[in-house]
């Protein structure tokens, strides 16, 4: 142990709540970059363009959206075969699904909202020009 390191001990043994241990200076490393994703260029062959779901197909997930907003494996497995697709194209259909599900759901919860406060404030109003 170096000297820093026997004084920092010695006061953590003194204190019972410890003491953090200090990182010797390094010197300053040059940020981690993020690898590129390939876009579809020519050496990404493994990429298989992104295909458009026929009415059909968006029909036939609504419908079964309509019954029960989540998937299971077997769902899953069984819509895909039925559909001709992967079951992970439709496991990222319901996710979209449910997101979009929800977004609407916020948003008739927010004019209901905005629309009881509106009225609040009517009243609020009509009562004070009363006093």
């Amino acid at each position: 142990m170096n000297k820093l390191e026997d004084q920092m001990a010695l006061i953590s043994q003194i204190y019972l709540g410890g003491y953090p241990q200090v990182a010797p200076q390094q010197a300053e490393s040059k940020p981690r970059r993020r690898r590129k994703k390939n876009k579809g260029g020519e050496n990404n062959l493994s990429m298989t363009k992104k295909r458009k779901l026929s009415q059909e197909q968006v029909d036939l997930l609504e419908h079964h959206f309509g019954n029960e907003h989540k998937l299971e494996s077997e769902r899953k497995d069984r819509l895909a075969s039925e559909l001709g697709l992967d079951p992970r194209q439709v496991a990222v259909w319901f996710q979209n699904r449910r997101t979009r599900w929800k977004n609407k759901k916020l948003e008739e919860g927010f004019s209901k909202l905005k629309s009881d406060h509106d009225e609040v404030v009517l009243e609020k109003c009509r009562l004070e020009s009363e006093v």
